[in-house]
């Protein structure tokens, strides 16, 4: 009984967060099946490696974003983006600048501004205990057309 409940509730969360056929033209959803079949031939079933596997998924969580963005508005078109990369992670080192421009894009389509420029770039390395992050700090001043001013 025990083996049941454990091998449904593994099939129900993976299917759940797997694409199902046709969506996005992913085939990620072939592997739910495989998955559960290997789980259950190598014995990976008790209680400690369970514990295991929940304990290495907390940490390591790979469908968390690689950034945590904060936005901070210093005054009407000019806002502070403070990026901060996940403890551990699997890449994603470089691209700090890419994620700034995704969300100052957004950012200033939502605000009614036409475009952005970066005032201000700043990358490095926070020194936390037990693990390094990788940091970035812009200032973007968000701005109507050039060409239209009045727009």
């Amino acid at each position: 009984m025990r083996l049941l409940l454990a091998t449904a509730s593994l099939a129900i969360v993976g299917c759940s967060h797997i694409p199902g056929p046709g969506e996005n033209g992913s085939q990620q959803w072939l592997l739910a099946p495989a998955a559960a079949i290997t789980v259950l031939e190598h014995g990976y079933t008790t209680n400690p490696h369970i514990a295991g596997g929940v304990a290495a998924w907390a940490l390591v969580d790979p469908l968390a974003p690689n950034w945590q963005i904060e936005a901070t508005r210093m005054d009407e078109r000019l806002v502070r983006f403070n990026l901060k990369h996940k403890l551990l992670h699997t890449g994603g080192d470089g691209e700090a600048r890419q994620v700034l421009r995704r969300n100052a894009e957004r950012l200033t389509r939502q605000e009614g501004f036409s475009e952005y420029e970066i005032v201000r770039y700043e990358e490095g390395i926070d020194s936390t205990r037990p693990f390094a992050r990788r940091i970035a700090v812009a200032d973007v001043r968000m701005l109507r057309g050039r060409a239209l001013p009045g727009l």
